[in-house]
């Protein structure tokens, strides 16, 4: 029995998309990626092995999917397509074994040996979906026992080859790639690194999140009764008083597609390249999406924990500061990725809306993570509250000791300028003649002593220091 496996992993990359770019200048944004795409070809040229004598040479690609500006008019022209003019990704690669020789040369086993396809997508949020179609025969014999041993070990083997591929394509392909297009995009108007050079969370990228194995096969090859029951043993469906397997082999469900390991019954042998039309087109599409919102929430979710920690613990003022502006804008990317779905929902088409949103629901998306993010970004929202007190708190101490010195300063001052001004009027008659009344102040003042005068300016200055003290103290 030959069946097929296709593995769909996200993985973290360093790509950011300029919030609102395509917003601001839709038509210098669509002309960016169009003005690219020669460039990219040249660049795969380089990158790709050259072909292997007596065997067929495939070259690699890479489309550049933003290339036209969007409309704000006529979405819905159809009914039985995406309403939505532009895809979330930027790009779509395809990719064969050969161009990845460091994982496929000379492997004969599943499921590497049957490789058909290699694709990857990037979106805007630092993700890479990567998809691998291959042909595999989980069918060691007879015997139900060898056969569920067979499933497990190609699911592991899945798991490994997903990891592995996945770290390949984004060194040789993405990565140049994307230091390419920032090149181009010098002013970063269109695309930003996800983190400083520094960041640790650069040892994250490459790496899948995780990996979800998908089977599909003909329900009515022989075995295929077995293989369904064991390979989505683990999926359990809350309420529902029948097994996800027998609803699948009674013909009440053609697909499943709810936890890591999900399944197809392929009716009509169209096979697992989930082209337009297929029969499970709109689910695959519906798994995509659901993979990207949850896996690029997760991460933005991960980061807010780390980086909240990290700021209650923070003490110098550069700490503050750097803290302030990753809150900032993890909580700013959060919010986009959370409205980007919704926005995403009124153009999707229903059929597709439905799935990714019970794909979702299965999951608990809302609960273990928009609902968090959410609190974390009010969280958010009050520590930078706090770090802008702070500051001001700051900034007025500062001011105030000014203003404090400036005081001190002016009594010592006036005090001598007194003094000075009463001896000189005392000392020379040319000013005296103007001074017509009777009162001795001027003259007590002229006889003082300039050391009483010094003093009792210290005495008063130092009671405005502690005056200053004491109102700080009550304020704070």
């Amino acid at each position: 029995m030959m069946i097929q496996l296709r593995i769909l992993a996200p993985v973290t990359v360093d790509y950011y998309a300029v919030p609102g770019a395509s917003l601001r200048d839709p038509h210098g944004y669509a002309r960016f990626w169009a003005e690219q795409q020669p460039a990219v070809d040249e660049l795969l040229r380089a990158l790709a092995p050259g072909p292997v004598a007596g065997q067929p040479w495939r070259p690699p690609s890479v489309v550049l999917e933003h290339t036209r500006a969007t409309r704000s008019l006529n979405l819905y022209r159809t009914i039985d397509d995406h309403a939505i003019e532009r895809t979330m990704h930027v790009l779509t690669g395809a990719l064969y074994p050969e161009h990845l020789p460091g994982e496929f040369s000379g492997v004969t086993s599943d499921p590497q040996a049957g490789v058909i396809e290699i694709s990857f997508r990037l979106y805007d949020h630092g993700l890479m979906l990567l998809e691998i179609l291959t042909d595999v025969d989980p069918r060691p014999g007879e015997h139900t026992d060898g056969l569920a041993n067979r499933l497990d070990e190609l699911q592991a083997r899945a798991v490994a080859m997903g990891e592995r591929v996945a770290r390949e394509v984004v060194a040789q392909y993405l990565d140049p790639l994307l230091r390419l297009l920032r090149t181009a995009d010098r002013d970063d108007r269109i695309l930003v690194p996800a983190t400083p050079e520094d960041d640790p969370l650069t040892a994250e990228f490459g790496e899948p999140l995780w990996v979800t194995r998908s089977l599909i096969l003909d329900p009515a090859e022989p075995g295929a009764d077995a293989v369904t029951r064991h390979w989505i043993k683990d999926v359990v469906i809350a309420d529902d008083v029948r097994s996800p397997a027998d609803r699948l082999l009674d013909g009440d469900l053609e697909h499943l597609v709810r936890w890591l390991n999900y399944l197809f019954l392929d009716r009509t042998g169209v096979g697992g390249r989930m082209l337009p039309g297929d029969p499970f087109r709109d689910q695959w599409d519906a798994l995509r999406y659901a993979q990207v919102f949850y896996g690029a929430l997760d991460r933005i979710d991960s980061r807010l924990s780390k980086i909240l920690a990290d700021s209650a613990a923070a003490g110098s003022r550069w700490e503050l500061e750097q803290l302030k502006g990753n809150l900032l804008g993890l909580s700013q990317r959060a919010e986009l990725i959370i409205m980007e779905r919704q926005d995403l929902s009124k153009y999707l088409k229903r059929a597709v809306r439905a799935e990714m949103d019970a794909i979702l629901e299965f999951w608990d998306y809302e609960s273990l993570l928009a609902q968090p993010v959410r609190f974390k970004i009010e969280v958010c929202d009050r520590r930078l509250a706090e770090l802008a007190a702070r500051r001001t708190t700051r900034s007025a101490m500062f001011t105030d000791l000014i203003l404090l010195g400036i005081g001190v300063t002016s009594i010592l001052g006036t005090a001598l300028a007194v003094t000075e001004f009463g001896r000189s009027m005392t000392s020379d008659p040319g000013m005296a003649v103007y001074d017509l009344g009777r009162s001795s102040i001027m003259g007590w003042i002229a006889g003082q002593p300039a050391d009483a005068i010094l003093i009792t300016s210290g005495m008063v200055s130092l009671l405005l220091v502690i005056m200053y003290l004491f109102f700080r103290r009550d304020r704070t």
